[in-house]
């Protein structure tokens, strides 16, 4: 869930800096911090994801507004990888990936390479892992850590039947990457969404042993070969020759932001045997494996599907009085887009609920659409450093008139 993958553009648009003192902001910025720290520590240490990821992203983003606005407020941010676990040197750097907003973002990097050939493939939702064989045999398997030390796990790959314990006719030395993933027949990301898949796949490698149902749930597809040919269709050629046809059935040739726009929402809309959360745009032709390096590459990108879930912060809390005197909180927020919807507010249906919620002015809560029309509060996901008091309506006004 956690990659350190470059915010390139926000996920939407960022609102208008806050009107806060010097204090607020530290106060802000800190609460944030450590929010960010807390999921990132549960997501490397436990192979938990306390919060959907598109939330995480838009709270990174959050992050970087804030950071904009008031630039002497906080301390430098922490690396997202600071709390992954490592002590196995990964045989190649997982490189990770930079993330584009939009088609022309993608038609913008693409022009910059111009003599290139691109070409696409699924963002497969899961778990980095990086491979090595000597003389065909598996030898070792690390996570992807902080993309230079990661965990050994080389006896639970041992155990997938996905990950080959012995290619046939491999090089001396050969090295994979891929991601491990949930297996799900027929799924549609468009209707399904990520259904934690990921977060499965991260749990089940954070266990102390993996059991054989499991092992046997999750799949690997391997995206890249960095020892291998330096143009990507003789990369994937050589895989499906040793057994790995998954990454060349699921690549195809882009000519340009329009072709990468209509495979991207092909993929969305079509029956995967995974969850994906989006498309990855590659140049043919890349940097050998001896100058990668932990941070995202020049030679990749990716461009995620539209965000489930939207991450909204509360401006204002005010009620609504029925005829019979019921009381429905609305909570209104900064505007925020999911689909081609702009949400302004949302309803918690019942006073009770909304005391039990407490929400108050500067938290950020998830929105979700219900039946992709109606917006829908999903959940409290962090709490404003200051806590502003909400006037209750009163319990007279609240009364029905006789």
């Amino acid at each position: 869930m956690f990659f350190a993958w470059m915010l390139v553009t926000a996920l939407s648009a960022a609102p208008d800096c806050p009107d806060w003192t010097p204090d607020r902001a530290r106060a802000e910025l800190a609460t944030l911090d450590a929010n960010l720290r807390a999921w990132d520590l549960a997501y490397h240490r436990d192979g938990v994801s306390p919060v959907d990821d598109s939330i995480y992203d838009q709270a990174r983003t959050r992050e970087a507004a804030w950071r904009a606005c008031f630039p002497d407020a906080a301390a430098a941010p922490a690396d997202p990888l600071d709390g992954a676990r490592g002590t196995v040197e990964s045989p190649v750097a997982q490189t990770g990936l930079a993330k584009v907003a939009d088609q022309d973002a993608v038609q913008a990097w693409m022009n910059a390479r111009r003599g290139q050939d691109f070409w696409a493939q699924p963002k497969i939702d899961g778990v980095a892992v990086t491979v090595s064989y000597v003389n065909g045999y598996l030898a070792l398997a690390v996570s992807r850590g902080n993309g230079e030390r990661g965990e050994d796990w080389t006896a639970k790959a041992r155990r997938i039947d996905a990950v080959p314990k012995h290619i046939e006719g491999a090089p001396a030395h050969m090295v994979l990457q891929g991601e491990l993933y949930w297996r799900i027949g027929g799924h549609v990301q468009a209707d399904q969404g990520g259904v934690n898949a990921r977060s499965k796949v991260a749990g089940a490698m954070a266990r102390a042993a993996l059991d054989g149902a499991t092992a046997r749930s999750i799949g690997w597809f391997v995206w890249d070969w960095p020892d291998g040919p330096a143009r990507i269709e003789d990369r994937l050629a050589g895989l499906a020759r040793f057994g790995f046809a998954d990454p060349q059935a699921y690549s195809l040739r882009v000519a340009d932001a329009g072709d990468v726009a209509r495979q991207r929402d092909a993929w969305f809309h079509a029956a995967l045997p995974f969850a994906s959360d989006g498309i990855v745009i590659r140049q043919s032709l890349r940097a050998p494996a001896s100058q990668w390096r932990a941070k995202p590459p020049a030679w990749a990108i990716a461009w995620k599907y539209p965000p489930a879930k939207a991450l909204a912060r509360v401006v204002a809390v005010d009620f609504s009085i029925g005829r019979t005197g019921r009381v429905t909180p609305i909570v209104h927020v900064e505007p925020v887009r999911l689909d081609d919807h702009e949400i302004r507010r949302v309803s918690l249906g019942s006073l009770a609920r909304w005391k039990a919620l407490d929400i108050r002015p500067g938290d950020e809560i998830s929105i979700v659409l219900a039946g992709l029309t109606i917006p829908r509060f999903e959940s409290v996901v962090r709490r404003a450093a200051t806590r502003v008091a909400v006037e209750m309506p009163d319990s007279r006004e609240a009364a029905p008139s006789q």
